[in-house]
């Protein structure tokens, strides 16, 4: 049977390891700090190792096929304590995750990474003949740095993009991969444009828990609208025109809620609308779920956002959405009018317009919250694996019958 070894430091490529492993294709999975199936005594070993237990435990894989590493993640931790950019402590991180990875991982068919840490394992499998998957989190290097510096000198804010070192790197990995996956079909067309053959790309999306993010009740005769936005607060997020558009629908009992820790180029113009918003920092991932129950509706208006995991989240516990055309589902899940509002990049009106809309038919809060929640339904992780074990059933010429 072919081998596939899988490269990661994000954990929930766990997902892609259960489709490898099941298919039968899993070498190994190097990843980082994790907790495995016979590591229960880790939970008993103060708040860090029962997070690990509770958060990061590598259920349904065997132990013996799992290669963590636990420097890269320690060094930037102490990095990030210490005072460092997080660019900076970003860059000491991918590089110490990836030598180390490409020094763990053995001979294979093909070797799968995350991009960023994988440039140094993927120079190794050229030489073995191995095939290389690199999986896109994110658009084109290019297109996003070409957008958001735009939008930089736009809002008169330095644009503090990836160093060059990094798109260095990518661009690398890009260049040396056999096949790119891609989290939506929004991110494929950013590498469409910037030349890549469409035959190298594979659209993959990510899933959601549906036990997790379930719908329950929300609190009946709430007479306030509330409006909600969850996750890094920043231009690249498109924040200032979700700022606008609640300016300009100037609706009546309706509270704004921002979500998620701010980006320090950003605050300047946070404050400009200081009054109209609520800025409530980051969230605990095991809070999330009453953000969402909380809410009417989430706006999540991009600039660049290959495929945000919060509205997949949101619209299973029936919320309706607003996206802009730049967010990864937006092409792949959301129908205009029908689950939410797909509007354009850079359009506080049709923003407002929406959430005008919103605000005055509250049955439609509901009715396409419910519609959210059957779109979604189909895209768990149970599907992310199915559509990752098909490409390499393909690309190893494996029929379904005649696995091992």
């Amino acid at each position: 049977m072919p081998k596939v070894e899988l490269i990661s430091n994000i954990f929930h490529y766990y997902y892609t390891a259960l489709s490898l492993q099941h298919s039968g294709y899993l070498g190994h999975y190097i990843t980082g700090p994790s907790a495995t199936d016979d590591e229960a005594w880790l939970s008993g070993y103060g708040k860090i190792f029962r997070r690990l237990w509770v958060e990061r435990r590598l259920e349904g894989l065997p132990p013996r096929k799992i290669r963590r590493i636990w420097r890269a993640e320690i060094v930037h931790k102490s990095m990030m304590k210490f005072g460092s950019s997080g660019e900076h402590g970003n860059l000491v991180h991918g590089d110490l995750f990836a030598r180390k990875a490409a020094r763990l991982m053995q001979e294979c068919d093909a070797v799968h990474f995350v991009h960023s840490v994988g440039w140094v394992a993927a120079r190794e499998a050229k030489r073995w003949k191995a095939r290389v998957v690199c999986d896109m989190r994110e658009e084109h290097p290019r297109f996003q740095s070409e957008i958001l510096s735009e939008e930089a000198k736009h809002l008169g804010i330095e644009f503090m993009g990836h160093s060059s070192r990094y798109t260095d790197r990518v661009l690398e990995e890009i260049d040396l991969a056999d096949h790119i996956f891609c989290p939506s079909t929004y991110a494929k067309r950013t590498f469409l444009e910037q030349g890549i053959r469409e035959e190298k790309l594979v659209v993959c999306p990510y899933g959601v828990d549906p036990a997790r993010f379930a719908s329950r009740e929300r609190p009946p005769g709430r007479a306030e609208f509330r409006i909600l936005f969850l996750g890094r607060i920043g231009m690249r997020k498109g924040i200032q025109y979700l700022l606008e558009g609640f300016r300009k629908a100037r609706l009546t009992n309706a509270r704004l809620i921002l979500a998620g820790p701010v980006d320090p180029s950003f605050r300047g113009i946070l404050e400009r609308y200081r009054g109209s918003f609520e800025e409530v920092g980051a969230v605990p991932h095991s809070q999330v779920h009453d953000q969402y129950l909380a809410a009417d509706v989430l706006v999540m208006p991009s600039l660049a956002d290959a495929y945000p995991l919060a509205v997949l989240e949101a619209m299973s516990t029936g919320l309706p959405v607003i996206v802009s055309e730049n967010t990864g589902m937006a092409a792949d899940l959301v129908t205009n009018g029908r689950e939410g509002f797909v509007v354009p990049i850079r359009d506080s009106d049709k923003i407002a317009e929406k959430l005008t809309f919103l605000h005055e038919h509250r049955d439609q809060c509901t009715a396409m919250g419910a519609l959210g929640m059957g779109a979604v339904r189909a895209l768990d992780w149970a599907n992310y694996q199915r559509v990752c074990a098909s490409f390499y059933d393909s690309l190893f010429n494996v029929p379904l019958v005649g696995r091992e």
